[in-house]
């Protein structure tokens, strides 16, 4: 792409799941059998790289279902012909599925970080350098090693270079900072650097605790970045109800009516924030924006059932952040964990706090 991209501020647009599916899987379903969401965006040598999960629904094992590719997006957002990449076919050592990739750049390197999901324990991320010219991975996945204690799913790690190193947002409140070790042959060391405590209460109290997105995005002397956060429904299941209830709980028919009043009443919320962090070290927080940026209510309602996951959601899932010529932005987020979506938000939307400090400050 030699021409930035092309939209309207408040433009949406749902790429097709069909233009996004590498020719290489058709073999296993017909297009509509995939999910296609979690899409994230980077701008690189003129062009407008996208990256995105590919679930196999059921038609494969649970272990073997899930995928990343990569196309180009031309001047007006569209998927440009021939450019769809079967990355995951290209990944060696890095595990059967691919999940949630992201990009990194560090200098004129290219890297796209995924997780595993629920397929060790505990889980991994990996990091894989592409040949910025075939999309292609260019060497093995390596592991990133976190050199502290960790829980046993860490997905939404949010990486980003600062003057050439590389560094991970570990933790959004408080605010830990990893440091990244790339230069070394093998698994990537990831050692704690700098950490900042922060107040998020009031937000994270009606739209839950401040989770990785979308990575940051440098502008003047500030990192902008997108977070997400869920809440959970209201009238789950007690764990150490009796047994007779809990055997009823796990029988087909009950669950689907559970799932179909939840579905309707109380269903898991995702939603997309923004905060801003200073660029210079500790990186610590400036900004909060006060309300959700992405709302799962103002989406589409989903279409279908999904096999990612057994309870009904309301998904809005940041992965990608690119600031345009114009000083709009461009975000790249997944939907109910079915379609990928493209949106262009003003810059007073998205940096609405410049100068402002997040609620409570920093220390």
């Amino acid at each position: 792409m030699t021409h930035p991209p092309r939209a309207a501020s408040g433009a949406r647009l749902v790429i097709p799941s069909a233009s996004l599916i590498p020719s290489t899987w058709m073999a296993a379903q017909p297009p509509e059998g995939f999910y296609v969401f979690n899409p994230a965006i980077i701008q690189l040598r003129k062009r407008l790289l996208m990256a995105y999960r590919v679930d196999f629904g059921r038609s494969l094992p649970a272990r073997q279902r899930t995928a990343c590719a990569l196309c180009l997006l031309d001047a007006n957002l569209q998927v440009e012909t021939g450019s769809v990449v079967a990355l995951s076919d290209t990944i060696t050592d890095g595990g059967a599925n691919h999940y949630d990739p992201r990009f990194l750049t560090v200098g004129d390197r290219l890297f796209v970080h995924y997780n595993n999901n629920w397929d060790t324990n505990p889980n991994q991320i990996f990091l894989v350098e592409l040949d910025p010219d075939t999309l292609e991975a260019r060497r093995p996945a390596r592991p990133l090693i976190f050199d502290g204690q960790r829980q046993p799913v860490e997905k939404n790690w949010m990486l980003f270079a600062h003057e050439g190193q590389p560094f991970a947002i570990y933790r959004i409140e408080p605010h830990i900072v990893l440091r990244l070790d790339i230069d070394m042959p093998g698994a990537v060391h990831c050692r704690p650097a700098y950490r900042v405590a922060w107040d998020a209460t009031r937000y994270g109290a009606r739209y839950g605790e401040l989770r990785g997105g979308a990575p940051p995005v440098r502008v003047g002397d500030r990192y902008v970045a997108l977070f997400h956060s869920r809440t959970a429904p209201r009238g789950r299941m007690n764990t150490s109800a009796p047994a007779t209830i809990a055997t009823v709980n796990r029988t087909g028919w009950f669950r689907a009516v559970k799932r179909w009043l939840r579905e309707r009443l109380d269903p898991l919320r995702y939603f997309g924030g923004v905060y801003e962090f200073a660029a210079t070290p500790p990186f610590a927080p400036t900004y909060l924006r006060p309300e959700p940026l992405l709302h799962p209510d103002a989406e589409e309602r989903p279409h279908r059932s999904t096999a990612a996951h057994l309870t009904p959601r309301r998904v809005v899932y940041p992965s990608g952040l690119v600031r345009l010529a114009d000083g709009a932005w461009l975000v790249s987020y997944g939907v109910h964990d079915e379609r990928a979506v493209l949106r262009v938000f003003a810059r007073h939307e998205i940096e609405g706090g410049m100068g402002t400090s997040p609620s409570g400050g920093a220390s």
